[in-house]
């Protein structure tokens, strides 16, 4: 019988799971390099998840490298509304979390820290599966890191300010 009632139970999420409609996204700011996973449930909402991961190393200074890297992971959940046939609205928020570190000479600085944004959107979509969405948020951000140079420091930092950008998505 138990056995029965988990696959009844697999079987009803599997249906929902292949309902859905899932797609690839990618931000069009050179320096906002994000993957989106769009994953449509219906008309009225939308499971984004997000990755984002930036490495830098530079040799300018013999004895003194630097490399930095950051993984930035992230989810949005939108309610959508359809404006016309091809345009829709979508609003919600942003939770995103962020680890990475940086090393220059021998000091080294590791940081970690989350992410907030309610934000609002407008998509058109084109060509049945392709769509471009231009989206703002208001993004509140808290960061604590810890630096090893000489004298170690903790340090909490706290930001917040508007965020644009415009998503290119392609759904399967």
């Amino acid at each position: 019988m138990r056995n029965l009632v988990v696959a009844a139970g697999l079987a009803l999420f599997a249906s929902g799971a292949m309902a859905a409609d899932f797609g690839v996204g990618v931000s069009a700011k050179s320096d906002d390099g994000v993957i989106y996973v769009p994953i449509d449930f219906s008309d009225k909402f939308r499971l984004e998840p997000s990755l984002r991961y930036y490495k830098e190393e530079r040799n300018d200074d013999p004895g003194f490298d630097s490399e930095s890297d950051l993984l930035e992971l992230g989810v949005g959940v939108f309610g959508k509304s359809k404006v016309t046939e091809a345009a829709q609205i979508y609003y919600g928020g942003r939770i995103t979390y962020f680890d990475g570190s940086s090393k220059t000479g021998s000091s080294k600085t590791t940081v970690d820290g989350y992410g907030i944004a309610p934000t609002f959107g407008v998509e058109y979509v084109f060509g049945g599966h392709f769509s471009l969405g231009g989206e703002v948020a208001y993004a509140f951000e808290k960061t604590d890191s810890e630096d090893n140079s000489f004298f170690s420091n903790d340090i909490e930092n706290e930001t917040q300010g508007t965020q644009t950008r415009l998503i290119f998505r392609f759904m399967f």
